[in-house]
This record gives C-alpha cells, structure tokens and sequence, in this order.
C-alpha cells in the first residue's frame, strides 16, 4: 500500500505534499500536529469497535476504494455499496478552518433533527465555544489524513435517551479551492422511528469516544480531541 499522504494543511486550504512516508514516534508534520504511527501506541482495530451495520457497510466500501491510496478520491468510491445507507449519510465540503458547508444530508438526518440540512454551515450548526475545537479537528481529518469515530447520547421527544454510533472519513476531490470533503454515516444503536424527533434540533452535539482513525499515515496529536484516546486503525 501506498503510505504517502496526499495532501498537507496550508493557511486557507490544502496545498503541498507532506515531508514523511509514514509516521514515526514524536515526528511532527508540515501542519505542526504531532504524528502518532503503529510503532508508538497499540491501536484497536475500528471494525472491532463498530456496532452498526450502516457503519460497517460504509467502512467497507471506504476500503475497497482506498485500493493503494490512504485517502480514495471520491469518484473512486462506489456509492452503490452502501445506497440503502444513504439516508444516514452526510457530506461535508471543507473549504477552510471556517467555511465548512454540507452538500449532501440523508433524509433520515433531516427527520431525526426535525429541519432540512443540505446547504447548512458547520459553524452555524455549532456553538461558538465548540466551534474552534471542532473546525481544527476536521481541517485534521482532510489534510492528515485520517478519519474519526465518536458517538452521540441523543434525548428524544419520548422516551429514555439513545446513542448514534457515527464514522466520518475524508475524500479527495478535483477541486482548487476545496481541501477536502468529509463523509460521515451514522445510524441509532436502537430504531428511534416513535421516538423523533431529537430535542437536540438546533446545534451538533460534540461527542463521545471520539477517536482518530488510523488510515496509514499515523494520527495528529489526540490532544486535539475533547479527551485524548488512543486512536483506531483501518
């Protein structure tokens, strides 16, 4: 497999190729995070963690288009795989540290947030104070690359609380003024169908478990992430 990272974090977007093949201990990329590979800290495999089938689908069809690649463009990966997914699905256009806009939000999203999504800004969609944290850490997952899994403890309009297992990976697009897009898939840990919709409608909740996904070209620093844990490998 090819380790070479594609792209590397530049003021205002994605521009140069990263200096290192694969990550070493303590070594420090162009985008000043600390690189974490295999050799300095034991990984759990993300396929072992996951107890979805949208997740495990979705993860599954991201590998099969990697082929050679760390991160896949996104004409390689077959949409088709995971078609009966989609409506769990989203996709983020990452322009910059603070222009973030979802192109695509699946139905079941929008039915579980009670409002259409599609067209949204990440940072409106956030609160000021979770804003920075969450901005640096995806502009992580592109330009790294690396990917991310958290969870979410979701109340709803009826009954006892309820946790959404999510993964978000990045995706090379052809594009100048674009650095990345994120694609991220999710599904409830039981059917929520009587219970919508949440009562968490206005802002994205910041998560728990988060955990860098591993792709092969080692983590940023886990410091960046609400608390540090040890990353995932794929």
């Amino acid at each position: 497999m090819d380790f070479t990272p594609r792209l590397a974090l530049a003021p205002g977007g994605i521009d140069a190729p990263r200096r290192y093949v694969l990550a070493e201990k303590n070594e420090i990329g162009d985008d000043g995070c600390n690189l974490i590979g295999a050799d300095n800290i034991m990984t759990d495999a993300l396929t072992d963690l996951l107890e979805t089938d949208v997740c495990r689908d979705f993860v599954t069809a991201y590998r099969a288009a990697r082929r050679d690649k760390v991160m896949p463009n996104r004409d390689d990966f077959d949409i088709a795989a995971i078609a009966r997914h989609l409506k769990w699905l989203s996709v983020l256009k990452v322009v910059h540290a603070d222009e973030m806009t979802f192109r695509l939000v699946g139905t079941a999203v929008n039915q579980t947030r009670g409002r259409e999504l599609t067209g949204t800004s990440l940072k409106d969609l956030s609160r000021p104070d979770d804003w920075p944290g969450r901005s640096r850490i995806n502009m992580a997952l592109v330009g790294h690359p690396c990917g991310l899994y958290f969870r979410v403890l979701f109340d709803y309009s009826i009954g006892p609380p309820v946790y959404t297992e999510y993964v978000c990976l990045p995706f090379a697009i052809d594009d100048d003024c674009c650095a990345g897009q994120l694609f991220t898939i999710r599904e409830p840990l039981e059917d929520v169908t009587l219970k919508l919709p949440q009562s968490q409608a206005v802002y994205n909740e910041v998560g728990e478990d988060n955990r860098f996904i591993d792709l092969g070209a080692g983590v940023p620093d886990p410091s960046l992430l609400p608390v540090p844990l040890p990353p995932l490998s794929l």
